[in-house]
Parts: structure tokens; sequence; C-alpha cells
């Protein structure tokens, strides 16, 4: 069986698991939860070899971007209380989404140790849209429930540790150290510390959950942006002066949509 192949089919079964996820109703939603987490788990460790691997980190880092997809995705959807239809749609939708993700995932595993491959900064670009999809998602699931301000940093920030530890893994690949002489927590800490940090601006401000989540997104490709491009060493003053125009159009932009 080609791998393309394999990937269609197990997209196919992570799309059966997801519509059986969002069909739950509420009260046994957690173990929906567990069943859609552990469903995604062994489709991308089948699908992409690592059942009996025992590289323990690669098989962690594989799965985040799924995990992320499914959590943010799913609870989205599952708020969103739509007819069987729209859940069909957006089903389909979801997986082939994580047919791309398995295809980038792969290109991503043959890069490691000290290997150029040509499709690199294709894999890494939808991954990193993917991500981004993600994040909204799961910040618009966060802050739809309305917790109090500390809980939204909690858990604000500490999806930003899952999802720039995932970045770093995706950006430091094509090193040709694979990013293991590089110091990796301050490419985690600091910006999940400033995307808490703008929740809880979020937290009081009247600006609703749509444009929070959208504005946390934004954050998010600024950091990653900086990131990828100090990883390579090319974290210049342009660099520098672009991410201030776009954080000063963002800011701009917030200011004249809140309704005050």
């Amino acid at each position: 069986m080609s791998k393309r192949l394999k990937y269609v089919i197990l997209s196919l079964i992570l799309s059966l698991g997801f519509i059986f996820f969002v069909g739950l109703p509420y009260e046994s939603r957690q173990y929906g939860v567990l069943v859609g987490l552990t469903l995604t788990v062994f489709c991308f460790w089948f699908g992409l070899g690592l059942i009996f691997s025992t590289d323990y980190w690669l098989r962690l880092w594989v799965v985040l971007l799924p995990l992320l997809l499914f959590l943010g995705f799913g609870m989205f959807v599952s708020l969103l209380g739509l007819e069987w239809w729209w859940n069909l749609g957006l089903t389909a939708i979801y997986g082939v989404i994580n047919y791309f993700v398995f295809l980038a995932e792969n290109v991503f595993m043959v890069a490691l140790g000290f290997k150029t491959v040509p499709l690199y900064r294709a894999a890494y670009t939808i991954s990193l849209v993917v991500l981004l999809l993600a994040s909204f998602f799961l910040f618009n699931t966060i802050l739809s429930y309305r917790w109090p301000f500390w809980i939204n940093m909690l858990a604000v920030g500490g999806v930003g540790v899952v999802i720039f530890a995932y970045h770093f893994w995706s950006v430091a690949i094509e090193l040709p150290d694979d990013g293991k002489d590089i110091e990796k927590w301050p490419f985690l800490l600091v910006p999940s510390w400033l995307l808490a940090e703008l929740s809880l601006i979020f937290s009081f401000w009247p600006l609703g959950i749509f444009k929070g989540s959208m504005y946390l997104v934004v954050a998010i490709y600024l950091f990653s942006g900086l990131i990828w491009a100090e990883i390579r060493g090319r974290l210049f003053n342009k660099n520098w002066l672009m991410a201030a125009w776009m954080a000063g159009a963002a800011l701009l932009s917030l200011l004249l949509v809140v309704e005050w």
C-alpha cells in the first residue's frame, strides 16, 4: 500500500471518529475527547511508522499538531450545535486537513538527520497554516466558556507552550543538527507568557470572542515569524521593523473594532 493511500484511509477513519465525537451528547463529551485523542495518536503513529519506534520525543512531536487540531476543531464545532449536514461538511474538511498534516509530518520525518528535503518549505507552510487554524479554534473555545481572567491566562498560556514547542521543532528540523544545540525554553515560554498577558487584557476588554481569538492568532503569527528568523540566524532589523508595523496595524484595528 502506498503512503498516500494509507494517509487517505487513516484520514477517513479520523473523520469517522470526528463525526462520532461531535454527535455525542454534552454529558458524554469528555469520554469522546479521550477516545478521539487516542484514535488520533494511533492513526498518526501507525501512518508514519512509529508504532514500535523507541524515539519517544519524535513520537510526541508528530502528534502535537493533529491533537491540537482535534481538540480545537472538535470543541469548536460541538459548541456550535449545528445540523447534521453542517457537521458532515465540516467533518469532510477535517479529513482533508488531516491528510495534508500526514503529508507534512512525513516530510518532516524525512528531513530529520542532516537531510535536505525540497518539499520542506511546503510542509512547513502547511503545518503553520494548520497550527494557526487549530490555535483559533482552541482560543475561541477557551474564551467561549467565559472563565475568570486567571483561568483564561493559564489555559491560553498552556496551549501556547504546546503551540510553540511544535513550531520550534518544525523550524529546527532544517538545521544541520535538528536544533539540538539551541536552548529551547525561551522560544516556548516567552511567547506563551505574552499570549497569556494578551488573554488577560481580552478578559476585561469588550472585544468579543471571535475578535479576541483572531488577535491571539495574529500574535502567534508574529511570534512565529520572529522565532523562525532567530533560529536561522536571520533576525535582522528589517524583521523587527516589519513585525512592529504589523503589530501596530493590529493594535489600530483592535481599537477601531472595539464597541466601547
